[in-house]
């Protein structure tokens, strides 16, 4: 909890600086741009380890299971930042209020997506912080569905895939989503707070 409180007193840019030219970590680390805050955050960053899982869309109705999700929620962690796969599927809205009021109830402080939430006005209110690719009211249950958890997941990123494995930190603030790998986060911090300390 102590790195993530140094890491929100930082922004994304000098993050970015001190993994691409003091690092020159050589992996896509940064989320496609589309990926953005569902609502205006206030407070600063988000930042926490990443919770992993994936879904798919439900092919068949019999196929519909909602156990995966429902045990997903009871291995969350405080502090951690849920990061959903979505396999592609741009049908549904895979979040929303209901899920975020789960999420945060077991320790979770945020979402990250690449796809869609709804109940944006909803969030906002419950000053939960989502990222995602965009908003939409079409419900998940019966369509897409959780099938996975705490396995290495990847999102679109500005250059590249960006694979996201159990624990490596998630950085969400207005300019978008970093995943700093867990090995390197306190190298990473470190380096940030000397740059930043530098600007001031």
């Amino acid at each position: 909890m102590q790195l993530s409180r140094r890491f929100g007193r930082l922004y994304g840019g000098v993050i970015y600086d001190a993994m691409c030219f003091d690092l020159r970590w050589p992996r896509p680390f940064v989320v496609d741009p589309g990926i953005k805050s569902a609502w205006p955050i206030s407070g600063g960053a988000v930042c926490g380890p990443a919770f992993t899982c994936r879904g798919e869309p439900v092919r068949d109705p019999q196929h519909v299971d909602d156990t995966v999700r429902i045990r997903m929620f009871d291995q969350f962690f405080p502090g951690c930042v849920q990061v959903i796969d979505t396999g592609g599927d741009r049908e549904v809205a895979h979040f929303g209020d209901i899920s975020g009021k789960i999420a945060r109830k077991f320790g979770c402080i945020g979402a990250v997506i690449d796809g869609f939430t709804r109940d944006v006005g909803n969030l906002a209110q419950d000053q939960f912080p989502v990222f995602c690719a965009g908003a939409q009211p079409v419900d998940a249950f019966g369509r897409w569905q959780i099938v996975n958890y705490e396995e290495v997941v990847s999102l679109p990123g500005a250059d590249g895939r960006v694979s996201v494995y159990p624990g490596d930190y998630i950085f969400g603030d207005p300019d978008g989503v970093l995943v700093l790998p867990r090995a390197h986060c306190d190298e990473i911090c470190k380096l940030a707070e000397q740059r930043q300390e530098r600007e001031d």
